[in-house]
């Protein structure tokens, strides 16, 4: 009886010794490194520009001094870090290379962002001059300890507020900004939910695994299937009809198609696992409403 309780305590202890691991582990692995971006001055209304007919990538214009090019980030919440890409910023002066990493200043509106230690992904096109010049990622440094609208309704998006705006104060509700990820809660099907804001997924509304698309699907519902490019990964998307709605805080936003996802990565499905979260969100979700996020008192407010 004793050698059962020994090997059952040793067994105990080993479960917790490998649960305490796996969390060091995912938090190491998703703690972003410090903020290098140096941010100036409010940028007034930035006009948003979309990337395919589905609105497959919401991209800002930005601008170098003594260049009239238009050049285009895409702002995407899912990613910890503004980027350049390697391929497409061989051709700007104002952009130096130095032991892998980027020195630059440009403008986003009336905005200066700049650092001499912006990451470089080895991916983008230099070929092709009559496309956007998409040249990067923006990523939610510019939101860390900063007001930002993102106005779908009328197609601007502002930076670096400096008060809080009028129309959202008697609605704000709390969120996460945890590791530079926008998690937010909502109600679905009368559950609390938790869902991270990720506009690198643009085109969809909500994206989760199979069983809660399976959950929330109409039936009988016409699937669209497409396949995507997301980084190094080929994505799999199924996207299905559904009458459901999430309320946040006191605002309802129907949710009208869901979407499930084949190809992410092993260590991203554990991600998705070790947060907890139902799901991610992307622009569609919200393009008849306006979004306010204040990363200085972690406010949301959705009108």
């Amino acid at each position: 009886m004793k050698v059962l309780k020994r090997i059952l305590l040793t067994f105990l202890v080993v479960l917790v010794l490998a649960a305490l691991g796996g969390y060091i582990y995912f938090d190491q692995k998703f703690t972003p490194d410090k903020n290098y971006l140096t941010v100036e001055n409010e940028s007034g209304s930035i006009p948003l520009t979309w990337f395919g007919v589905e609105k497959n990538a919401l991209l800002l214009p930005i601008h170098f001094e003594r260049d009239t090019t238009n050049y285009y980030l895409q702002f995407d919440t899912g990613s910890p870090y503004t980027v350049f890409y390697s391929k497409s910023i061989k051709s700007i002066p104002q952009i130096s290379i130095t032991k892998g990493v980027a020195k630059a200043s440009f403008y986003i509106g009336k905005t200066k962002i700049s650092s001499d230690t912006f990451k470089i992904y080895n991916s983008g096109d230099d070929t092709d001059t009559n496309s956007l010049k998409i040249i990067g990622t923006i990523g939610t440094d510019i939101l860390e300890n900063r007001r930002t609208i993102i106005n779908f309704k009328e197609n601007y998006l502002a930076l670096n507020l400096s008060k809080v705006p009028t129309q959202f104060k008697p609605n704000l509700f709390y969120f996460e900004f945890k590791k530079r990820k926008i998690i937010l809660a909502g109600i679905l099907k009368g559950e609390e939910e938790s869902f991270l804001y990720d506009s690198g997924t643009s085109a969809y509304e909500l994206l989760s695994n199979k069983e809660v698309w399976e959950e929330l699907k109409l039936p009988h519902s016409k699937i669209t299937i497409e396949k995507s490019q997301s980084w190094e990964n080929v994505l799999t998307t199924f996207t299905a009809n559904c009458k459901q709605k999430i309320i946040f805080n006191k605002q309802e936003v129907p949710l009208n198609h869901v979407t499930y996802v084949e190809g992410f990565s092993q260590i991203q499905y554990l991600m998705m696992k070790f947060s907890g979260m139902t799901g991610m969100l992307g622009n569609k979700l919200f393009l008849n409403h306006s979004l306010y996020i204040d990363c200085i008192q972690n406010k949301m407010g959705i009108e």
